[in-house]
């Protein structure tokens, strides 16, 4: 009922083409329906989409000969124009109603790997944190907004674990190498979390996976101060 009459006073439109919608939906079911989704074959290590024919499992060139702390990576979308424009309503213009929306394609995600089912049904959800100053301009953290809601499409258990120590470049024209060294040190544990955090499987949210520079020093933490078994990575757009 409550959300008939905010349809009536405040009525919903898709954000991607403004088609009026109802029931709190932010997208309707063609744009949704259009968004380039991953499926394999794809990298197993860090989720590198790949267009050509391969059978079975693979790893990408960037993988092969390199090791990565997080057990392994997915996105839900492919890095196109579309994904991005929602990445950037989320982040940037405050349009963090979306935030279900875009929520629904990492369930998706999760629910259609089997890998992330072998981390059991207790796998905590955990965001990538943004530095409080950063946040405090954006009014909030994008991938804070799809772990919570995530945790409601999936009953996963939630926990804000994480938090960024000091203030970094932006990572946008940095390569691996310097986004590594940018990151190194920026990420600790929330010690309240600890004891939940001891012998635990991770899911790592965020909204994009581009070098994995991020997953990597967040799993580093994660396993060394929060003591975590495996940490997968969940992102929304493959970078």
């Amino acid at each position: 009922m409550l959300q008939r009459l905010l349809d009536c006073f405040y009525p919903a439109l898709c954000e991607l083409c403004q088609k009026s919608l109802k029931n709190g939906r932010s997208l309707c079911t063609t744009c949704a329906e259009d968004l380039p989704k991953i499926s394999e074959p794809f990298c197993q290590n860090c989720g590198e989409t790949f267009d050509g024919n391969i059978e079975g499992h693979f790893q990408c060139n960037n993988c092969l000969g390199s090791t990565h702390d997080f057990h392994f990576a997915r996105a839900a979308l492919k890095g196109h124009t579309l994904p991005f424009h929602l990445v950037h309503s989320l982040k940037y213009r405050r349009h963090f109603y979306i935030a279900r929306e875009l929520a629904r394609f990492l369930a998706e995600t999760w629910k259609e790997d089997d890998r992330f089912r072998q981390l059991g049904a207790n796998a905590i959800l955990i965001p990538v944190p943004l530095h409080w100053r950063r946040q405090q301009t954006r009014h909030a953290n994008q991938a804070f907004e799809l772990a919570r809601e995530m945790s409601k499409l999936t009953g996963l258990p939630f926990r804000n674990a994480l938090k960024r120590a000091r203030p970094t470049l932006t990572q946008t024209k940095l390569n691996r190498k310097q986004r590594l060294s940018n990151l190194h040190g920026a990420f600790q544990m929330k010690k309240r979390h600890l004891p939940h955090l001891r012998r635990a499987n991770v899911i790592l949210i965020d909204d994009v996976f581009t070098t994995g520079a991020t997953a990597h020093e967040c799993t580093r933490v994660l396993k060394h101060q929060g003591k975590a078994s495996k940490v997968a990575i969940l992102t929304l757009v493959r970078g």
